[in-house]
Order: structure tokens, then C-alpha cells, then sequence
């Protein structure tokens, strides 16, 4: 059984049908995963491996945001998986990978089949969703009271 956040609360027999529906596969270091604004429908666990994510500046320049080992509880394009809209950010094997992806269609109709299944998995989307956007909205008020700063003493 693969140990992430998004398969702990399935049983046995949950986690064998749900594991069905994720495609298992290998990127190369220096890979992209998924790009930033472009529209997706998919999302990704990070079995092997180590990801940066990043995003475009301004200026068209890359930034990166953080770099991620395997091993952790992250879900990346777990937005574009629930609304099929644009990724959020860019997704870079910074070394040699093993993902599991999922896409919208399939876990959809494996809820629709399974809703006891597909309300346990859903539930944990959603705290993932609800992490980044508490820490949206922190940074979003350090931005505001660094502007605030900044016009004040000006």
C-alpha cells in the first residue's frame, strides 16, 4: 500500500479500488510536470523523487517557490483536478521522479460509483485546499501591511 494522507483512511478493500484509477509513471530530472496557466484536469502525488514548484514573475523570469521530497502528504494540481482550470503554478523534477496521477474524469466516475469511497477523498482535497488558502490569506495581509508600510513612510 502506498502511504500517503489521501489513501489513510480507505480500507483495504477501499484503497484496492481506488488505486485502480491512478496512473503510475517516471520524469527526468529536469521535467515538467505541469505548467503554470495552462488548463488542466489532473493531479499529482510525488512517490519518488524531488520537485521544485514554481512560479513566473512580472517579468517572465521562473522564481521558485519551494523544493519538495518524496515522502511528505503533498497533492499538487488538486484545483485543477476539482474545476479543470489553469494550473496554479509550474512543476519541475529537480531529480528523477516516480508520480502517481489521477485526472478529473476518472475520479469522478469512480465517486459517482463509490460515494462513501469518494467522500473520504474529497474530504481530504479539501483540507489540502483549505491549507493554501489560510496561507493565501496570510500572505495576503503581510503584503497588505507591507504596502501600508511603505506608503506611510513615504
Amino acid at each position: 500500500m502506498i502511504k500517503h494522507k489521501i489513501f489513510e483512511n480507505l480500507t483495504k478493500d477501499e484503497y484496492d479500488k481506488f488505486i485502480k484509477i491512478w496512473h503510475k509513471f517516471d520524469i527526468k530530472d529536469g521535467e515538467i510536470l505541469s505548467k503554470e496557466g495552462k488548463v488542466g484536469d489532473d493531479a499529482f502525488i510525488l512517490l519518488e523523487g524531488k520537485i521544485s514548484v514554481i512560479k513566473e514573475t512580472l517579468y517572465n523570469e521562473d522564481y521558485i517557490v519551494t523544493e519538495i521530497e518524496a515522502g511528505g502528504d503533498e497533492i499538487f494540481g488538486e484545483v485543477s483536478l476539482i474545476d479543470q482550470g489553469q494550473k496554479n503554478s509550474t512543476i519541475k523534477a529537480i531529480k528523477q521522479c516516480k508520480i502517481l496521477k489521477i485526472n478529473h474524469k476518472d475520479l469522478f466516475d469512480f465517486m459517482n460509483k463509490n460515494p462513501s469511497i469518494g467522500y473520504k477523498v474529497l474530504f481530504v482535497i479539501l483540507e489540502n485546499c483549505i491549507k493554501y488558502l489560510r496561507k493565501a490569506d496570510k500572505d495576503v495581509v503581510s503584503l497588505f501591511n507591507a504596502l501600508v508600510e511603505v506608503v506611510e513612510n513615504d
